[in-house]
């Protein structure tokens, strides 16, 4: 019967949650006693970024504080659901036949350092940003969006309304993304001989708030969102092929959340593992519609700041399975 079933389908229906009970039991199973299912399992968790440190919680901690934000705002941080997360490390490591597993915690300390990106706290920038897909590195570009000053002298980016980046005739519209590539080829130098050693994460956090506006009330399932997506080779691949060029990224990474006006601001974060062979990374914050269509929809009062990201260094834990 098991001959049957798509697993990759399962596979994928797993990571984002969806899967019942006789489900997560069968795929389990064939995780555990199919080289196959087992290996597209890992490649498909590793471009959900399930596997890094997001979904497994170790004894040490990294010894790492995130930079004070720059509002006055009570906040909250967002990242992948405990729930999903457990869902996947049981999912991945124990089925019905009883079998785990053992990590070794006597491993040495994680650490942590900023990557370096473009204007992640838009104070050295004032307009509109400039529109379509980026195509080189270090700057902000994207769907109509503006920097725009408070009271207190602090900057944001205000998501103006969806587009199409592309600028494809008819091509959809429901979100407003604005991009920015980032190159790694300075930070794997610098890593070099830890990739042997180490597994190295990306996570890419940015904070959000939204203030009332009267287009609120048509926009009832708008959420917002920050994305990464690692690559080899040159960024002209991507620009070129956008958003095709995405299914063939090397890891990618993204989370959503939905904010109701009034809400307290909040950090969002996502992560993926990054490879020795990724040269540069693509990340984009959106504000998104999910309303589908053509037509472009002016999004009202959704803003983001402090656009960080870093660079986590771990040991690569020994693990060996027991009956």
């Amino acid at each position: 019967m098991t001959d049957a079933i798509d697993w990759q389908a399962l596979i994928q229906k797993h990571l984002d949650g969806q899967t019942s009970g006789e489900e997560a039991d069968a795929l389990s199973e064939q995780i555990v006693n199919n080289d196959a299912v087992r290996s597209d399992y890992l490649k498909a968790a590793r471009l959900h970024g399930a596997l890094g440190d997001e979904t497994l919680e170790l004894e040490e901690t990294i010894p790492f504080t995130q930079a004070e934000p720059k509002k006055d705002r009570r906040l909250q941080s967002v990242t992948w659901p405990r729930q999903l997360a457990a869902a996947i490390f049981t999912g991945l490591f124990v089925g019905l036949t009883g079998i785990g597993l053992v990590w070794a915690m006597n491993s040495p300390r994680s650490d942590a350092s900023f990557v370096p990106i473009a204007n992640g706290d838009f104070q050295s920038l004032s307009g509109p940003v400039e529109s379509g897909f980026p195509n080189r590195f270090g700057y902000w570009s994207g769907n109509p969006a503006e920097i725009v000053e408070e009271s207190d002298g602090n900057q944001s980016l205000r998501f103006m309304k969806t587009g199409n980046v592309m600028g494809t005739p008819g091509g959809g519209a429901a979100n407003c993304s604005v991009f920015q590539l980032v190159d790694l080829t300075s930070l794997q130098q610098q890593l070099g001989a830890a990739h042997s050693e180490s597994q190295i994460t990306l996570d890419l956090s940015a904070q959000f708030y939204r203030e009332a506006a009267p287009s609120d009330a048509d926009l009832p399932n708008l959420d917002v969102a920050v994305r990464i997506y690692l690559f080899q080779g040159e960024p002209e691949f991507v620009s070129n092929k956008w958003p095709d060029a995405g299914r063939e990224a090397d890891a990618v990474g993204k989370k959503h959340f939905r904010l109701a006006p009034g809400d307290d601001a909040s950090i969002i974060s996502t992560s993926c593992l990054m490879n020795p062979d990724v040269t540069f990374a693509l990340i984009a914050v959106s504000a998104n519609s999910r309303a589908g269509g053509t037509t472009p929809i002016p999004l009202g009062g959704y803003f983001v700041d402090d656009v960080q990201l870093t660079a986590i260094k771990q040991p690569i834990l020994p693990v060996r399975f027991v009956k």
